[in-house]
């Protein structure tokens, strides 16, 4: 009888303590934020002058909307946030996806358009010599 109930008490506490650790990890892991970096674009370059206008925009297009020709005095990034673009250079043309980070140099001339049936996003990073 002692024996049994040894057994038992041995069970309950085995039990309450592998609920509570349960529970415990549980609610630990569950109320850590992360913090994590995606590397979207790596470039060395020797455009960027010492002097530098930094200008960044939201660029919006509605449904086929476009840019129209036009060229940078300096390097560019963009970032496609939403929606799918199309980049015309002179070299030919370019598909931009959401989650894609393109390097234009200088004075590439260019025209951005929205082919898709929604709207389209990108963050451009504009890295122009100051005046």
């Amino acid at each position: 009888m002692r024996r049994d109930r040894r057994v038992l008490w041995t069970l309950a506490v085995f039990a309450a303590g592998a609920v509570v650790g349960l529970v415990a990890g549980s609610a630990l892991s569950a109320s850590t934020p992360r913090m994590w970096a995606d590397v979207l674009l790596t470039r060395t370059t020797s455009e960027i002058p010492r002097t530098v206008s930094l200008r960044v925009n939201d660029d919006h297009w509605d449904p086929g909307a476009e840019g129209g020709w036009h060229r940078h005095p300096g390097p560019t990034i963009l970032y496609v946030m939403e929606g799918e673009l199309s980049e015309a250079t002179r070299e030919g043309p370019n598909t931009l996806k959401q989650g894609q980070a393109v390097w234009r140099p200088a004075r590439n001339e260019h025209n951005v358009r929205n082919l898709g049936p929604g709207p389209a996003r990108a963050l451009a990073i504009h890295l122009d010599p100051a005046q």
